[in-house]
């Protein structure tokens, strides 16, 4: 029996791992929000922090917050490799307000080097995307 969708799959480093068959899928890529739908061309973009939207072949939507990776489209299936990847409903949203209570307090403190702003930075936007992502999905 043939596909109604097409097949999804997503991998992160800590060996988190989904497939499954979907009817489309929007991401966001450093170019902007992309949408795939089954048939899509070849494609390959860099994934930029944001809300990741799947609609499954039954029409429930689930929104997922992703974190840097890429996203690649062939004939036969559509791949997300992320540095992080976390379903809406499994955000811990006080941890994420914590997350960004802590980053912006170490950017308030005087004296960061470079590479501990960055830090910060990065913990702060990540936090926020989390908080994000959540919002949209409750």
């Amino acid at each position: 029996m043939a596909l109604e969708g097409f097949e999804l799959k997503i991998v992160t480093p800590d060996g988190a791992e989904v497939s499954a068959e979907v009817k489309s899928v929007l991401v966001r890529t450093t170019a902007g929000d992309v949408g795939i739908l089954k048939n899509h061309t070849n494609y390959v973009a860099t994934i930029d922090y944001g809300l990741v939207k799947i609609t499954y072949p039954d029409g429930t939507q689930r929104g997922a917050c992703c974190m840097n990776g890429f996203v690649s489209v062939d004939k036969t299936q559509t791949r997300i490799i992320a540095t992080t990847f976390e379903f809406a409903d499994e955000i811990d949203l006080e941890r994420a307000q914590r997350s960004k209570e802590s980053a912006e307090a170490r950017l308030a403190e005087t004296g960061l080097s470079e590479d501990e702003r960055a830090l910060a930075e990065s913990r702060l936007k990540r936090a926020k995307n989390r908080i994000r992502v959540y919002e949209l999905n409750h």
